[in-house]
């Protein structure tokens, strides 16, 4: 088996009681989030790992630090792994743009993949900018690495690798602190992935 990456979603963070889109809000993990990242740790506590590679967005770098305390591993933070830009629509509530604008909330929808939201970005963007980060990780680096990130990032990404379509990625689901172990399959080289989940039993 080649080098695995070591795709990983940051811990929880405080959403509020009702459902916003949160991009590149810079929310911290919640306490939830950070027993998260502690299951993780200890998960990658036997694993060798040359590198980290984060999202610069805090609540990605606590789960970083706390995966690597007290380990001497490189790691290195990259603007060009944050979540997507949701623009003008941070931090507000679903509920608000879908009664505020419901032809922009209803063309999201049947256009996920290259609808982009004022002043913001679309998952086809996000998808250029990551996979180019993703494709200089790969290499320059020789042994398996981590590299912590968020869910849109984690679904253009897979969407990319496993080869399905990007008006799919809803279906793509990662719960916080999940890891998606992705290896080139040897025989017929082509990209494979295993989630493993921290939950407690």
């Amino acid at each position: 088996m080649d080098k695995k990456i070591y795709l990983i979603r940051h811990g929880k963070i405080d959403e509020g009681a009702e459902k916003r889109y949160i991009g590149i809000t810079d929310l911290p993990l919640c306490n939830e989030g950070i027993e998260q990242a502690g299951r993780l740790k200890e998960y990658f506590s036997g694993i060798d790992i040359e590198k980290a590679y984060s999202s610069s967005l805090i609540r990605c770098v606590q789960t970083l630090e706390i995966i690597l305390d007290g380990r001497n591993i490189e790691k290195e933070l990259i603007n060009g792994l944050n979540e997507i830009d949701m623009g003008e629509w941070e931090g507000k509530s679903f509920s608000y743009i879908q009664n505020r604008f419901p032809e922009l909330y209803e063309k999201r929808g049947n256009y996920i993949d290259t609808f982009k939201p004022p002043g913001g970005e679309s998952f086809y963007q996000l998808q250029k900018r990551v996979i180019s980060v993703f494709e200089d990780i790969i290499g320059s680096s020789a042994g398996d690495v981590i590299i912590i990130t968020h869910a849109g990032v984690i679904r253009v990404i897979l969407s990319k690798l496993l080869d399905f379509p990007l008006d799919k990625i809803f279906n793509v689901r990662p719960p916080y602190g999940c890891v998606n172990k992705l290896f080139r399959d040897g025989l017929c080289q082509r990209w494979q992935c295993e989630t493993v989940s921290i939950d407690p039993k």
